[in-house]
């Protein structure tokens, strides 16, 4: 179920500059690699070419991570659209916005407190996903 058909759900993607830059050094890849061919040789940007491309595409369709208001849940997604990582109230978590130090942070069960990596990703709809965090004051 996506965040369209959930209104519970608050969906991220990563950021369109990042999704681009892996399309370009993609297409940078399989132009080396095309250059070594008619070199003779073959190179490995043979295969890292059209990987990075896909990833730049894949990642311009599915979302980095989905927060389930419903149950406080955080899923962290692959750009191939499965689910890589599992964060909240499923674990015994709490996931919570610290404005101090301005993260997504969730609090284990045993009180020990680790930040949720949101590196690359769309600006404004994690601002939306910060809107409904609960606020923690360290």
């Amino acid at each position: 179920m996506t965040a369209q058909q959930n209104p519970y759900l608050v969906s991220v993607k990563v950021s369109t500059g990042l999704s681009v830059l892996y399309m370009v050094v993609g297409g940078l890849f399989i132009l080396l690699a095309l250059i070594a061919l008619l070199a003779g040789a073959i190179s490995f940007y043979l295969i890292l070419g059209p990987l990075f491309l896909a990833m730049g595409i894949l990642t311009l369709m599915r979302p980095y991570c989905i927060y389930d208001t419903a149950t406080g849940a955080l899923g962290l997604f692959s750009p191939l659209g499965f689910q890589v990582r599992s964060f909240g109230a499923p674990k015994g978590e709490r996931i919570y916005y610290n404005p101090a130090t301005a993260k997504v942070m969730r609090a284990l069960p045993n009180g020990a407190q680790k930040k949720v990596s949101m590196f690359g990703v769309n600006k404004d709809q994690l601002a939306r996903l910060i809107a409904t965090l609960p606020q923690h004051q360290a």
